[in-house]
């Protein structure tokens, strides 16, 4: 159409969109072409895409160009993924934000908490995630009256809505991972190469939206052909939701919290910032804040 506005036309309707406002395209189980200059201008605006069917065990990935920036992140960050000390504590930070979610849902005892917090290694870290992770999912099913499966089993609806709202996130944090000049192979709590790990370490303390929202399409839908796709659109209802962060004293789209996740890291690797704080929803309360040297877009200082 005009300018940088498309027109999407796909199996469900129609959507009009200027590619200025899209953080990331997915596209789920779709057939169809795609023309070079469209591709030509999501590179140009710098957005990712993503395509997938039910059935890949990856998705096929569109990333746009970019040039190495002048404070040399990369480098800082296969540096601090070298060294077990800083490495542990990026883990650490990230899997302790994933367990508070997950504490809404079952109780994470404080020995474990003492655990994560006393933990020096990856290793341990992962162990520690394992062990309250088979809690959290036999509860979660148990919320939904599906006893028995696992989040391996791909053949379930629920694991397939799943999925798609990981891989639905995964591409709006690798825009930014990017963007950022973040190298998404080279993660911390995710330590293989051959995916983009630092992209599912920084899922980590968003993963409830995807599961709030799987667990809310569940419930209201009964035709399983249309569960991931409300799942999605639940995803971005909750996305665009206003949340108040205590650490930038900002209130924001919780989109704009997973952008600051990526701004608090790199703020951590450049040693803009002494520790690791991310962007955690919260409420007003006094005292001293948390010195950040990083804003979020979208939110004024209050």
């Amino acid at each position: 159409m005009k300018g940088d506005k498309y027109c999407f036309t796909y199996n469900g309707g129609t959507l009009e969109a200027r590619l200025r406002d899209v953080d990331f395209i997915m596209l789920y189980g779709a057939s169809g072409d795609l023309p070079v200059a469209f591709l030509d201008a999501l590179n140009t605006k710098k957005i990712p895409i993503i395509i997938h069917r039910r059935n890949l065990s990856d998705p096929y990935l569109f990333l746009p160009t970019y040039h190495s920036d002048r404070q040399d992140i990369l480098t800082a960050q296969i540096l601090a993924r070298q060294n077990d000390i800083k490495a542990t504590y990026v883990a650490r930070v990230l899997l302790r934000a994933r367990l508070k979610k997950m504490n809404q849902t079952i109780t994470v005892s404080e020995s474990t908490k003492k655990s994560l917090m006393a933990c020096r290694s990856i290793v341990g870290l992962r162990s520690i995630e394992a062990q309250v992770t088979k809690r959290y999912w036999r509860a979660y099913y148990r919320q939904i009256g599906l006893q028995g499966i696992t989040r391996r089993d791909r053949s379930e609806p629920i694991n397939q809505a799943l999925n798609a709202g990981s891989l639905f996130l995964s591409g709006v944090v690798l825009r930014w991972v990017l963007y950022h000049r973040l190298s998404p192979q080279h993660g911390f709590l995710h330590v293989q190469s051959s995916y983009p790990s630092l992209v599912y370490d920084l899922i980590e303390p968003f993963r409830f939206v995807i599961e709030e929202a799987a667990l809310q399409a569940f419930k209201e839908t009964t035709t399983e052909q249309k569960l991931v796709a409300y799942t999605i659109e639940i995803m971005k209802d909750l996305l665009d939701q206003q949340v108040y962060v205590p650490a930038t004293k900002q209130t924001v789209q919780r989109k704009n919290t997973i952008h600051g996740a990526v701004l608090a890291l790199r703020a951590y690797l450049i040693g803009d910032m002494t520790r690791f704080v991310l962007p955690a929803e919260g409420i007003k309360v006094g005292g001293r804040p948390i010195k950040v040297s990083y804003r979020l877009p979208g939110g004024a200082v209050k």
